[in-house]
């Protein structure tokens, strides 16, 4: 048959249902806003990232419309010296006067081509225009030397202003550390050649210098032009401020490295070389600064407008988690206060259902009490009146009631060893047999209650005495709530003993299922007032089962009720054979 489902009379788990369902809401809450936080982020990253874009090509064309200025300058420089065969140093210093320097320039200068044999020669002409005027290079240790024998030098007549980059006048571009292949390839291409991003000889400064040849009469060139630029000013004076501000870049060479990867220079333009030297968003592009290709990498300056809003996706993530903790804990709040309000309800229950079974108990204590006392007053006030058979009858219902309220408080006894933990029982080998047998006799009921028990059934582990309780409670309640007929059936199923009490009564209705084991029936009437019908000896019943090893189990079979008692049944070889029992105490019983 059907068992319907049972509504549990207390409330357990509220509190971890409430915790979890809070944190499934932060869960979900979290999870939308990391969703939320990364899309937005991504979108900053490529505002941010298209920012740096923009401003990044705008500070190239600031470099590359510099250069270009440069070059025109160098030009209109080298014109002065090819329209004249001897720019004397008035004329020199009017033109300086009149131009002045280009952006980012230390100075400007002209170095004739002179052969070995016109050196000296040179040099003394110079002196008696500009006193203390000498030919000198410089050393490893930056030290000012006289020039080493070579057959061509290109010795600095005219620099200005003066004072510039430690007085070049004089200094021999041809000498180390090395800017030669420079020079003779400016010489050789007859166009504007820079050095790659080096340390100044005279000064020691990281820059450059842009050689420019002099062609003369004759188509051969006579000399250069030179101009050392400090990398330091070229990006503060080539770079619109509003650049600075924004921006942090590096400068690279890379034409050796582009050479290498064989990219040809014009084909390298605008495009990365090398890979950024900065981590985070870097906008990478080339450049030609005078035949030589410049990786300009760069990237947000640090509280630079570029990165405005960066921090924005933090923001929503950090916003999202407090929103899902106050969801978390507003659901928890909800959830614990319906757990709270079940529980109190379920206590309520708990309580009324106390009271019910203490009136129950009292009800059916006072039935067999008020036997007893109105036998006992029979017997005292009218005993020496009664012949002896009337007496013994009296003394014999007196017993019988003695004996109800024996039983209901033995039952009481073990329903409250068995709910504080204190209850203790044997575990020894039991026949079932004469145990049922002897409770049989005892309620005179050998004649009237089947008993079927084939001899190959093992002996149980349990307590003997608890075994009778529980026999007499299921013998009692057959004969008093279900049919005429009661059978009793022992048999072995595996590794246990199945004692079936069966009845061919009506049964306990569907309604009632789960409650059959309960301290008492709930009454078909609603309304009753009085104390329900109490159902005890169940109750004590399937917990000494159930404490024994064993359980107790109702069922319906073909129009019969089937109360299953079942026990483990002896294992062959036990060390409680020799005759020694054990002796087994409940675990202390959580109270709630």
């Amino acid at each position: 048959m059907a068992i319907p489902p049972r509504t549990p009379g207390r409330v357990k788990g509220g509190g971890r249902s409430g915790l979890l369902s809070a944190t499934l809401v932060f869960i979900a809450v979290l999870a939308v806003t990391v969703v939320v936080a990364v899309a937005t982020q991504r979108i900053i990253d490529r505002q941010i990232e298209a920012r740096i874009v923009l401003n990044s090509e705008a500070l190239v064309t600031s470099i590359e419309g510099a250069m270009q200025d440069v070059d025109q300058y160098l030009s209109s420089f080298t014109g002065l010296f090819e329209a004249s065969d001897d720019v004397t140093i008035d004329e020199y210093e009017r033109f300086m006067d009149e131009v002045g320097l280009a952006r980012g320039m230390r100075g400007m200068g002209y170095a004739p081509i002179l052969p070995a044999r016109e050196l000296a020669a040179f040099q003394k002409r110079i002196a008696e225009k500009i006193p203390g005027y000498e030919v000198f290079e410089i050393d490893a240790d930056g030290n000012r030397v006289a020039v080493r024998p070579r057959n061509v030098y290109f010795p600095i007549e005219y620099f200005d202003p003066p004072g510039a980059v430690g007085r070049p006048l004089g200094f021999d571009a041809g000498s180390p550390p090395g800017r030669i292949a420079y020079v003779m390839k400016s010489i050789a291409t007859g166009g504007a050649v820079a050095t790659p991003i080096v340390s100044l000889a005279t000064t020691g400064e990281e820059g450059f210098i842009v050689y420019h040849p002099v062609v003369g009469d004759s188509g051969t060139v006579v000399g250069l032009v030179l101009a050392p630029f400090v990398l330091t000013d070229v990006t503060s004076e080539w770079v619109p401020a509003g650049l600075t501000a924004v921006l942090s870049w590096t400068v690279r060479d890379v034409t050796d490295a582009a050479v290498n990867q064989g990219e040809a220079l014009s084909g390298a333009m605008h495009t990365a070389i090398l890979p950024p030297e900065d981590t985070g968003i870097v906008h990478s592009d080339t450049i030609n600064v005078a035949g030589r290709l410049w990786q300009i990498d760069s990237k947000a300056a640090p509280g630079s407008m570029l990165l405005a809003d960066t921090d924005r996706g933090w923001w929503i993530l950090l916003t999202g988690v407090v929103m899902g903790l106050l969801a978390a804990a507003t659901m928890y709040l909800f959830s614990h206060r319906a757990v709270v309000m079940r529980e109190v309800a379920s206590l309520s229950e708990a309580i009324n259902a106390k009271n019910q079974f203490i009136a129950a108990v009292a009800h059916k204590l006072g039935t067999p009490l008020t036997g007893v006392l109105g036998f006992a007053e029979v017997l005292r006030d009218q005993g020496r009146e009664m012949s002896s058979e009337e007496q013994r009858d009296l003394i014999e219902a007196l017993a019988d009631e003695a004996a109800t309220l024996a039983t209901i408080h033995e039952d009481l006894v073990v329903m409250g060893r068995v709910e504080y933990g204190t209850l203790e029982l044997e575990a020894v080998p039991t026949d079932v047999g004469p145990h049922i047998a002897a409770v049989l006799e005892a309620f005179d009921l050998s004649e009237d209650v089947s008993l079927e028990i084939p001899d190959s059934v093992r002996p149980a582990i349990a307590d003997p005495g608890k075994l009778r309780q529980v026999v007499r409670n299921l013998i009692t309640n057959a004969v008093a709530h279900g049919g005429p007929n009661v059978d009793i059936v022992v048999e072995s199923r595996a590794d246990a003993i199945v004692i079936d009490v069966i009845d061919d009564g009506e049964g306990v209705p569907l309604e009632r299922f789960w409650d059959i084991f309960g301290p008492y029936l709930p009454s078909d009437d609603t309304e009753r007032c009085g104390p329900q019908p109490l159902a005890l000896g169940l109750s004590v019943s399937k917990a000494l089962a159930q404490r024994m090893g064993g359980d107790l189990t109702y069922r319906r079979l073909r129009d019969t009720t089937v109360f299953e008692f079942t026990l483990p049944a002896e294992v062959s070889g036990r060390s409680d054979a020799s005759g020694e029992t054990s002796s087994l105490r409940t675990e202390a019983a959580s109270r709630s």
